[in-house]
C-alpha cells in the first residue's frame, strides 16, 4: 500500500535540508509511514506574486496530498481566492495550519496568514490566550496547542564536558531595548533586565548572543545553525522569552538550549506545568531578579552535578520534543500515524479552544 503523501507549504526563503519539518518528514519517509513534497512560495516571489502562483501550481499540478501542512505564510501576500485556487487544483485535502510565531500588540496577522486560516481543518498554535483568541476569530476549526520543539536540523552531536566550556553562562537572544525605548514585544524589557543581572554577577565570565547588544560579553548575533554550538561554550545557558503573558508559549531556544546539554535558566510562563524541571537542568523563574538567583545558585554547583542534569535535558528533548513528534500530533487522524510519546502529548491532545 502506497503511503499516504503530504504537501508541506513552508514559509523559506531558500529551502534546503535545515528548513523547519524538512527532516522530521525525511525521517517519517524513511520509516514508509508517509511521501512528502515541500514547497515555498517565497523562493519563487523575486518575479512577482503572479508569477509564482503561476510557478507553484505547476510545481504541484497532478498532486493529490492527504493533507497539507501551511506554515505561518509570513511574507507571502495569499488571498482567499489564490488559497481556494491552489487548494480545488489538489482536490481539496485538508488543511493543518501550524502558527509557529506569537502575535499581538505591533505584531498583527498578515493576511496570508488570515487567508489560510479561514481553510483550515486543524489549527495549532505555540501560544494560547490571547493568541488562541486572534487565531480563532478568523478561523471555522478549534485551535489546539503544540509546544516549539527542537527542530531535527540540530544532529545529536555528544555533549562535550563542562570542562571545554570558555564562559560561565551564555544567553542567546536579540536585544529590542535601545537608549531606555521599549521595542513593542512583551518581555523586551525583562530580558534586558535579566542580562544587566547576568553582567553584574562577580567572577562571571557572561557571554550574550544577539543583535543588538552592547557592552561587556556582547558577541553580535549566531546564526541560526550555530545556537547549539555557542551555548556548549557555557557551563550554564539563560535566555528570556517574549510574550511571556501568553500561556504555553516558548520559543524554539528552549528546547534548542536543552539539546546543547547545559542547565538553561529561562522564564515561566502560564501553563508549563507538562515541561520538565531541575532534574533535567530546566529551571524556570518568574522574574528576571529571580533568573539571576537561579543562575547565581548554579554556578556554586559542582560540575559532574550540572553535566549529569544536561545530559537528562539532551536525552529528554531528542526522545520526546522533536518536530518528529510535533508532526505525529498535528498530522494524526488525518493520515495514519503512530501516536507521539504519550508525556507529553496526551495533554495537549484535545482542542483547547472550542469550536
Amino acid at each position: 500500500m502506497t503511503p499516504p503523501l503530504v504537501l508541506q507549504i513552508a514559509n523559506e526563503r531558500a529551502l534546503e535540508p535545515g528548513s523547519r519539518f524538512v527532516r522530521a518528514f525525511g525521517r517519517l519517509a524513511s520509516e514508509g509511514l508517509l511521501r512528502h513534497t515541500v514547497v515555498s512560495p517565497l523562493t519563487l516571489l523575486a518575479g512577482g506574486r503572479e508569477t509564482a502562483l503561476d510557478q507553484l501550481h505547476t510545481e504541484v499540478r497532478g498532486l493529490r496530498p492527504a493533507a497539507v501542512l501551511v506554515q505561518s505564510p509570513g511574507a507571502f501576500p495569499w488571498t482567499d481566492g489564490d488559497v481556494r485556487a491552489l487548494l480545488g487544483l489538489l482536490g481539496d485535502p485538508p488543511v493543518v495550519f501550524w502558527e509557529g510565531d506569537a502575535w499581538g500588540g505591533r505584531k498583527q496577522l498578515t493576511p496570508g496568514s488570515v487567508a489560510w486560516l479561514g481553510a483550515a481543518a486543524r489549527v495549532h498554535s505555540v501560544a494560547l490566550g490571547p493568541q488562541a483568541a486572534l487565531l480563532r476569530r478568523h478561523s471555522r476549526a478549534p485551535v489546539r496547542y503544540v509546544p516549539h520543539v527542537l527542530p531535527l536540523s540540530f544532529d545529536d552531536t555528544p555533549v562535550p564536558p563542562l570542562d571545554q566550556a570558555s564562559d560561565d553562562v551564555v544567553a542567546v537572544g536579540n536585544c529590542y531595548v535601545r537608549f531606555g525605548c521599549w521595542g513593542g514585544l512583551e518581555g523586551s524589557l525583562d530580558r534586558v533586565r535579566m542580562v544587566r543581572g547576568l553582567r553584574r554577577l562577580p567572577g562571571c565570565r557572561f557571554a550574550v548572543y544577539g543583535s543588538r547588544w552592547r557592552g561587556r560579553g556582547a558577541r553580535g548575533p549566531a546564526p541560526f545553525p550555530r545556537q547549539v554550538e555557542v551555548l556548549r561554550q557555557g557551563r550554564i545557558t539563560a535566555g528570556w522569552d517574549h510574550f511571556t503573558g501568553y500561556p504555553g508559549y516558548f520559543s524554539d531556544r528552549l528546547p534548542i538550549a536543552l539539546s546543547a546539554g547545559r542547565p538553561h535558566v529561562t522564564s515561566r510562563q502560564p501553563g508549563l506545568e507538562w515541561l520538565p524541571g531541575p532534574e533535567t537542568g530546566l529551571h524556570l523563574a518568574g522574574t528576571p531578579a529571580e533568573a539571576v538567583s537561579l543562575v547565581r545558585r548554579l554556578l556554586a554547583v559542582d560540575d559532574d552535578e550540572l553535566h549529569a542534569a544536561g545530559l537528562r535535558g539532551h536525552a529528554w528533548v531528542r526522545e520526546r520534543l522533536t518536530d518528529r513528534e510535533a508532526l505525529l500530533h498535528m498530522l494524526g487522524g488525518l493520515v495514519t500515524l503512530p501516536l507521539p510519546p504519550a508525556d507529553p502529548w496526551q495533554a495537549f491532545a484535545q482542542p483547547l479552544v472550542p469550536a
